[in-house]
């Protein structure tokens, strides 16, 4: 294990690897092999970590190149001075991504290093308790926002009517179902089915669903709301037409949807879904930096918190498996719920 001194300062048992002179020819290899990373993670793994990780070994290859090291064979204190210089300006769990993405590639090259939990557990603290750690947290869009933001996207009155419904069809669907933007953006209609108590959406594949066995989420119809999220898909599907491909799909700037050579609606990604939250917000008067994708799924867990949901019932909504990681979701406005500080001071 890494003590405090190498946890902080990881030249303290740092070791000089025999070939720190490369040739140009192992340089060229070294980025031959950095340019396919991604396709040498497990295929187990979402198409979004492989790209992540694809990313993290080609940064991790150019860093060590730097030093005139092989990053196939540098060892464990190198990848914590790799990552003691990204603490700098990267958060702990971007460091976490860094840390697994280096040990899996290297493991498929058949080069294991070893850099194990306690370690890095350890290197981690060091940093702790040198510069200390602030989460960094997006706001959550929550009920007071989403009307407003629905007073923004009324069809009747606009140019681009279809794009309006799909909005605010999305919006209201990933806050009443906790969804992730990768999520909403890869829902297919078939995923889609309506039930007398509202609708169901099955999720093929998520970020805690690696092995994609699906999960099915229950969004109850509420039709005196105006925050109603099988209202608003049913308005949506009425526009959209019952065209095979996503359910929330392209529409192009002048209002229409696009569709593929195969006939087949063209998809969205989940930056469209994060763009679109910052949009809206910013369209209400509030900061649309402190808004992303997130803040979707972050207001259901907050609204059903400040609602009195327990929750174990808001992680199955959600589909958490981690409480800590759930409780994590909730922001300040649910730290009022049942607070009784008030009553310290009153007499």
């Amino acid at each position: 294990m890494l003590d405090d001194r190498a946890a902080t300062d990881p030249l303290a048992t740092m070791t000089v690897l025999p070939d720190a002179a490369l040739t140009e020819a192992q340089i060229a290899a070294i980025r031959r092999v950095a340019e396919r990373a991604d396709a040498l993670v497990e295929a187990s793994l979402s198409a979004n970590t492989r790209k992540a990780y694809g990313s993290a070994w080609r940064q991790w290859s150019e860093w060590c190149l730097g030093f005139g090291l092989d990053p196939q064979r540098a060892d464990a204190p190198w990848l914590a001075m790799h990552l003691t210089a990204l603490s700098e300006t990267r958060k702990l769990s971007t460091l976490e991504l860094r840390r697994a993405a280096v040990l899996e590639v290297r493991r498929r090259l058949g080069r294991p290093l070893s850099f194990d939990d306690a370690q890095f557990q350890a290197f981690l603290a060091g940093l702790r308790r040198t510069k200390g750690v602030r989460p960094s947290r997006k706001a959550a869009l929550l009920e007071e926002n989403l009307r407003a933001v629905m007073l923004l996207l009324v069809p009747e009155t606009a140019p681009d009517p279809k794009r309006r419904l799909r909005d605010r069809a999305l919006l209201l669907t990933g806050f009443a179902g906790g969804f992730r933007r990768s999520e909403l953006a890869g829902f297919d209609l078939r995923d889609l089915s309506f039930t007398p108590e509202g609708l169901v959406l099955f999720v093929a594949g998520s970020k805690t669903d690696q092995e994609r066995r699906g999960d099915e989420v229950g969004i109850q119809a509420v039709p005196s709301s105006p925050l109603c999220a099988a209202t608003a898909v049913s308005a949506w599907l009425a526009a959209r037409g019952d065209t095979p491909g996503p359910l929330f799909c392209r529409i192009d700037r002048g209002g229409h949807l696009t569709y593929g050579i195969d006939g087949r609606l063209q998809p969205i990604d989940s930056k469209t879904v994060a763009r679109l939250v910052k949009r809206v917000i910013k369209g209400t008067g509030l900061a649309e930096g402190e808004f992303s994708g997130h803040s979707l799924r972050a207001g259901m867990m907050t609204a059903a918190d400040r609602k009195g949901v327990p929750l174990e019932a808001a992680m199955q909504h959600g589909r958490w498996k981690d409480a800590r990681t759930a409780r994590g979701y909730r922001r300040h406005s649910s730290l009022w719920v049942g607070n009784f500080t008030d009553k310290l001071l009153s007499e």
